[in-house]
């Protein structure tokens, strides 16, 4: 038993579409020389489908299960994690999050995620949705990032600073 390797928690990041989860996932993993995976991008990976495909085939809760199940495995595999805006929608990944500290959700303002993702197709929840029914989504899921959240982070702020923050909320214990 005292040869267990401890393995160290990943870093998790939830928030909305277009919070800026993958560009600073990719970033921190880089300057930090750890394993990244966006979780949107491993799903299509191993279902060989887009996330557009999968809503079509098999609706928004078959994708909420491929996405629970591909959650359990990206925690296993990787040390900095970019889920999808929705993963807080699925109560099994919820139950997933819930055992995990380093879960940070990234934030800001509607306006400028509108402008970020209005004309993104591959985001089935956000195709073709004028501002104030984007709002209302996103307004429907604040409460679960901030129940399953370590910390809270605007992202409307460069690379580096949000960096900087983010390695001084995690090693602040």
């Amino acid at each position: 038993m005292a040869n267990k390797k401890i393995k160290k928690e990943p870093i998790i990041f939830i928030g909305f579409m277009g919070t800026g989860k993958t560009t600073l996932g990719k970033y921190v993993a880089e300057q930090e020389g750890k394993r990244f995976v966006d979780l949107d991008q491993l799903i299509e990976l191993r279902t060989n489908q887009t996330i557009p495909e999968i809503f079509e085939t098999q609706g928004e809760s078959g994708f909420r299960q491929l996405e629970t199940k591909y959650l359990q495995e990206a925690i296993n595999e990787y040390d900095v994690i970019s889920t999808g805006g929705g993963v807080i929608e699925s109560p099994s990944s919820m139950e997933i999050l819930s055992h995990y500290k380093n879960i940070i959700w990234l934030d800001t303002s509607i306006q400028l995620i509108f402008d970020r993702i209005k004309n993104d197709s591959n985001r089935p929840n956000a195709a073709n949705k004028a501002f104030d029914e984007l709002k209302r989504l996103y307004l429907s899921r604040v409460s679960r990032y901030n129940e399953i959240a370590f910390s809270r982070m605007d992202t409307d702020n460069d690379l580096d600073l949000l960096h900087q923050n983010l390695m001084n909320i995690i090693y602040s214990e």
